[in-house]
Parts: C-alpha cells; structure tokens; sequence
C-alpha cells in the first residue's frame, strides 16, 4: 500500500523540450546538404549559366562582321544568355528538396519530431532561400566577368561594365530571380508531392505559358504579359524597360507576390493533408 500511495503522490513526468526553429533550419540544411541531388543539381546549373553563356558570347563576337550578328545586340543579354535553363535547374532544385523526402518516405519522420508542419515549410523554405542566393550570386559575377573577358578580346564589339546603367542592378537580379523561381518550384513540389508531376508543372509556369501568350490577340497578350510573373520579373535582368512590360521592381514584386500564393497553398496543402 505504501508504494502504491508514493505511485500516486509521485510528480508526473515533465515532456521533453519540443525542437526550436533553430532546431528544424538546422536538420533542413543538414538533409539539403547531404542530398546528392543537391550538388549534382548545382553543378549542372553553374555549367549551364557559366558554360553555355560564355559558348554563346564566343560564337556571338567572333561572328560580329557577319550580317545576323551586325545588329550587335545589347552585350549584357548575351553575357546572361545560360540564365533562362540555369532558372529550370534552380526550380527543379526546389522540387527535388521536397519531393525527396515523398519518394523516400522521410517525410513521416521529419512529420513526426517536428508536429508543427508550417514550421517544416518555413525552415525549408528559409535554407533553400540562403543557399540559392549566395550559390546564384557568385554564378552570376563569374558568368558576368567571363562574359566580359570574352568580349573585350573581341574589340570592337560593344562591351558593358558593372559601373554601366543598371548592369550591377540586372547581375544582382539574376540572383534574385533564381530564388523566387526556385520557390515556384519548392511550393509545386509540396502541393503536388510528385518529382515528374511538379517539374512539370513548373516548365510549363516558366516556359510553356508565356508561349501561349503569343497566341493570344494582342488586345489580350499585350496587358496579360505584362503581369504574367515570370515575364514581369524577368525584367530585373534587363538593363532597359520593355514595351509593354513592368518596371523591374514592380515585376520583381509581382512574381514575389505570386510566389507567396503559391507559398500559401503549399502550407495549407501541408497542413490539412496526410503525410
């Protein structure tokens, strides 16, 4: 009877400390990191910015005196001639930080010792943010300067400069840009929770769509271009407006705010669904 007493007088046991943020960016980065299709993916991209753009420019200034080059178009769009595939590989590095962990089925366990689900979103979505940034960055002033190098070899074929209008602006941007379509593709790999599925979906919001705009009747394409997301932000990159198109910031927001609907979706996908 006496234990039986000290049993029922004896404190209940306190639950562990559940696992911080800190906790859960830490185990994101740690699978991203160890992800083999991480640096495979980010290999193949800086070949692809890099690799094609500098072939491109090469071919570009040394065929300058021929008549389908004498238009010499602007330098800096030559120099970033890689970054339209380049943008594929960072969104489908986005899928594949989520689609990973369906296919394998550690999303049940990542579930588990972290219940509260929107803290997963918003831990990877923080890692991957910081990772592409700082990856896609260096990528652009390298490609920047290899362009540049090239084409100063290749005199007088018009060159451009950091300090030139709007160039930092548009090297910088290509960065950005990298992140928010990279988060297209994270946010369709969580709502659609399949790798071929989300790919899919994503080469047709950055590629396929905008050419189903030039179908359209020009009363129609012209203002739906306009504000169709990947097109507006696309004007970070550019050194000059173009017609019919947004300013560069306000592009850049509107293919921001797009990612954040997408964002919302994948959360509430998330939350209300099974793992």
């Amino acid at each position: 009877m006496t234990q039986v007493a000290q049993a029922m007088t004896a404190p209940l046991p306190v639950a562990g400390r559940g696992p911080e943020f800190s906790d859960t960016v830490r185990s994101e980065w740690t699978k991203m990191r160890t992800l083999r299709s991480t640096p495979i993916t980010l290999a193949v991209t800086a070949f692809i910015v890099i690799g094609l753009s500098a072939l491109i420019t090469l071919a570009v200034v040394a065929n300058q005196n021929r008549p389908e080059t004498s238009a010499r178009r602007n330098p800096l769009s030559i120099i970033q001639s890689g970054w339209g595939l380049g943008s594929l590989a960072f969104e489908v590095l986005g899928v594949l930080m989520v689609t990973n962990e369906y296919s394998s089925g550690l999303i049940a366990e990542t579930l588990l010792a972290t219940p509260r689900r929107l803290r997963v979103l918003l831990a990877k979505v923080s890692v991957f943010v910081v990772l592409v940034f700082v990856v896609a960055e260096v990528m652009s002033f390298i490609n920047f300067f290899v362009g540049h190098a090239i084409i100063s070899a290749y005199a007088p074929f018009p060159n451009v400069a950091l300090s030139d209008h709007n160039v930092l602006r548009a090297v910088i941007g290509n960065g950005i840009l990298a992140v928010l379509v990279g988060l297209i593709g994270l946010s369709l790999g969580a709502i659609l929770r399949h790798t071929a599925g989300a790919i899919t979906a994503s080469v047709a919001v950055l590629f396929v769509l905008p050419l189903v705009l030039m179908a359209l009747p020009t009363s129609w394409e012209q203002p739906v271009e306009e504000y169709w997301p990947t097109q507006a932000g696309s004007q970070l990159e550019e050194v000059t407006r173009q017609a019919h198109a947004l300013t560069a910031w306000w592009g850049t927001g509107d293919l921001a705010l797009f990612v954040l609907v997408l964002l919302v979706i994948a959360g509430y996908a998330l939350v209300k669904r099974d793992a």
